[in-house]
Parts: C-alpha cells; structure tokens; sequence
C-alpha cells in the first residue's frame, strides 16, 4: 500500500509513524547521549582530593553534586554509592569509573551477578525469538 512499509514483525507502519523497535532504539540513543554529556561534564573535577581515595569517601564528598541524565536526574553520591568498596589512585581512575557507571559500559566479568537466573533470560530470549 502506498504510503506504509513493511515492520521487522510482519506488521505494516504508516510513514512518519514509529515502531516499538525504531522508538526503543531512540530511547537507547538519547539515554546513551545524556550519560555521555553527563560524563564530559566531570572534566575538572576530583583535581583537588588527597589520593588515594574510597568510593564511600566521594560518596559523601559529592552527595549533593546532581548529574543531569535522560529523564532523570542523579546525584553524583548516589553513583560512588553503587561503587562501594572501590579505591582510586587519581583523578582519571574516578572520572573512567563515574563514566562506566553512568554509561552502563561494563567492565570485566568482575562486575557479573552470580545470583542472577541466567535461565529465565534464555528462556524469555527464546520466546521473544519465536514471537
């Protein structure tokens, strides 16, 4: 038909009307974005704490420090909060472990949850696949 194309699912969109994987991808971008704004805006910052230093210690240091990330906004305590337990030996160190936080840019298998139900993903993997 004129005017529609066909959707990855087999369903047909009208032009200028958005699919649900085309929008969640949209989403995904302009989070990504914000995290990446987010992150260039700590340029400068932790120049002027003694090193080395505990991620609890920044946590306190920075509690009401605000990040502002896609639809929402995060104080930058809350982020050395989900890095508890973490020493950092410079400014870098800080800056590359705020910016994988808030990125989601995952370091190694270090930062795997063993008590997540790696089955129950495979199986919804699978059902999504098969739908």
């Amino acid at each position: 038909m004129a005017g529609e194309r066909p959707n990855t699912d087999n369903r047909t969109v009208s032009e200028g009307e958005e699919n649900v994987t085309e929008a969640a991808g949209r989403r995904r971008r302009e989070r990504a974005k914000s995290a990446e704004d987010a992150a260039r805006e700590l340029d400068g910052y932790f120049d002027d704490i003694e090193y080395p230093v505990a991620s609890e210690d920044l946590a306190m240091e920075y509690a009401d420090q605000e990040l502002e990330m896609a639809n929402e906004t995060e104080s930058l305590g809350s982020v050395f909060d989900r890095l508890a337990g973490e020493e950092y030996g410079s400014p870098e160190e800080v800056r590359e472990a705020v910016h994988g936080e808030i990125t989601g840019e995952a370091g190694g298998m270090g930062e795997a949850n063993p008590e997540r139900d790696l089955g129950t993903l495979d199986e919804r993997e699978s059902e999504d696949i098969a739908d």
